[in-house]
């Protein structure tokens, strides 16, 4: 450990910052790419067990008892896991947000240590969930053990957890840019040039090395043909369409979640559930198990018959609800994503025939629902048509991802529906008594950049009413440093450096963040 940090130091004395940012981005990068890469390859030897034991079991009744027993037994393992460390449960990507935000710390090495295990056992028992929370919460847990062994300061601390959260999603979808916008406008909310620049070398190596040991292909390999213009308008209604989708998917999921609460349902009998209902579903309708690889190789070989599209959708929608509310670790990324393109796969079965298209547009439509799905549920359109652009390796379905991913982000805005890690952040601080961020008194550097609409745009900064127990030390303005004093106003885009007391980070963090984005 001392030798580890001894070495970076050398590596970084007496060099500038921007190269001391290089450094760490190179680092943060290695960690979160091995961690993460470590994981997805367990997820997909655990998913081949799965369709193995289920091919191999069937016909059999003494084998499917014993695999039954089996499940049970794993459904068990996972939830003393999850009791044993209660940050592994779910994503991980509303933890990440509150321990950025201060409102817990999370024991890296626990959550690496349950959070890798829980995900194998719950894939290979077909949960529906994905590897994408947690790659984003394993990055961000590997990146933060580094900043512990690098003797980092806490103000560090929180840039190793952004750029660990975006190289995650790099290293688990082959998508660093996504990675990076993800960070920034799902996590961060702050565009600071110095997580830029960290993030992005981060999610760039982290990405290199996924592609060393999984190969340089696409995600997805859908064809994407150009689609009529005059037929763009058919765009808003699969937008409106899959809004709806989103507002009725966030509902069902933070609606099973207090369904559990509400009858006090014991974790294990969650977990033990949700196994065995997907053991029994292994046997009927297996495409839908796990994170929804088969279903989307289906589309890829031949679009299904619109009844089998339908049932597969509403499959695969309600296990993976039973799935994510259970408790068990696992995400909601590639499951939306294939909710999306079968959205999108019965909208072309309906509507190509009707107006005359190509059969081959379907693929257009499924691409683009994909999107606009991971929109209208998470909230963040940036990421969604970035994320799903480097997956399909397609820059030419840009305008049409944008159009649909505006009305599906509008309509759950409109229906006053939270975005779903929101919720969720919610749901996990409700049940922490107190805050288990840092006691001592550490004085922490967090930035904050001030947006277009905010209502103390050209006041003095003495008229603000920021926290009396914060320090605003500089302001960066068009790319130069000032330091405040009393004849300074408040300009748009204005980035704030701000000194907090750690022990009264989440307060004071909650009440800046108030303030500037009051309109």
């Amino acid at each position: 450990m001392k030798t580890l940090n001894n070495i970076f130091k050398l590596l970084t004395k007496d060099s500038k910052h921007h190269v001391n940012l290089i450094i760490e981005g190179i680092l943060i990068g290695i960690a979160s790419g091995i961690v993460v890469s470590f994981y997805r390859f367990l997820l997909v030897k655990s998913e081949e067990t799965l369709i193995f034991t289920i091919n191999f079991v069937k016909g059999n009744v003494y084998y499917i008892m014993i695999w039954f027993i089996v499940l049970v037994i794993m459904g068990l393992i996972v939830s003393y896991l999850m009791k044993l460390e209660p940050d592994s449960k779910g994503s991980g990507i509303p933890q990440v947000i509150a321990e950025i935000k201060g409102y817990i710390n999370q024991s890296w090495w626990k959550v690496l240590i349950t959070k890798i295990i829980g995900g194998s056992f719950s894939t290979i028992g077909g949960l529906s969930l994905g590897r994408e929370g947690p790659s984003i919460q394993l990055g961000a847990m590997a990146s933060k053990g580094l900043s512990k062994l690098l003797q980092s300061h806490p103000t560090d601390e929180n840039r190793f957890l952004l750029a660990g959260s975006g190289a995650g999603i790099a290293a688990t979808f082959n998508a660093p840019l996504a990675g990076v916008i993800f960070t920034l406008e799902e996590i961060d909310h702050s565009f600071n040039s110095a997580i830029i620049i960290v993030g992005l070398i981060a999610a760039v190596v982290a990405d290199c090395i996924s592609k060393l040991i999984f190969g340089q292909a696409t995600v997805f390999s859908f064809a994407s043909p150009d689609m009529p213009l005059n037929y763009y308008w058919l765009l808003i209604f699969l937008g409106i369409l899959i809004g709806f989708a989103g507002y009725v998917y966030n509902k069902g999921m933070i609606g099973a979640s207090k369904l559990w609460d509400k009858y006090d349902v014991p974790l294990e009998v969650r977990i033990v559930l949700a196994f065995i209902i997907s053991g029994i579903c292994g046997f009927f309708i297996p495409e839908i198990l796990a994170g929804g690889h088969a279903m989307l190789n289906l589309l890829e070989i031949t679009i299904p018959t619109l009844s089998v599209l339908i049932v597969l959708l509403i499959g695969k929608w309600l296990l993976s609800i039973l799935s994510f509310s259970s408790g068990a670790p696992g995400g909601i990324f590639f499951p939306l994503l294939v909710l999306g393109a079968y959205i999108g796969a019965i909208f072309s079965a309906i509507t190509i025939p009707i107006f005359g298209l190509e059969p081959i547009f379907t693929y257009k439509i499924i691409i683009i629902s994909m999107a606009a799905m991971f929109t209208a549920t998470v909230r963040s359109p940036l990421t969604g048509v970035v994320l799903i652009t480097e997956m399909t390796g397609s820059a030419n379905t840009l305008v049409a991802l944008i159009i649909v991913s505006i009305f599906a982000y509008i309509i759950p805005t409109l229906l006053n529906n939270e975005p779903i890690y929101a919720s969720l952040m919610k749901n996990i601080l409700k049940n922490k008594k107190e805050s288990k961020f840092i006691k001592e008194t550490k004085p922490i550097m967090i930035n904050y950049t001030i947006p277009l609409n905010c209502k103390f745009n050209d006041k003095l900064l003495n008229e603000i009413p920021f926290p009396k127990t914060v320090l605003i030390i500089s302001i960066t303005r068009d790319n130069q440093y000032l330091i405040p004093n009393e004849k300074t106003y408040l300009k748009y885009g204005d980035e704030l450096f701000v000194l907090i007391e750690s022990n009264r980070y989440v307060t004071d963090n909650a009440k800046i963040e108030k303030i500037i984005n009051e309109i």
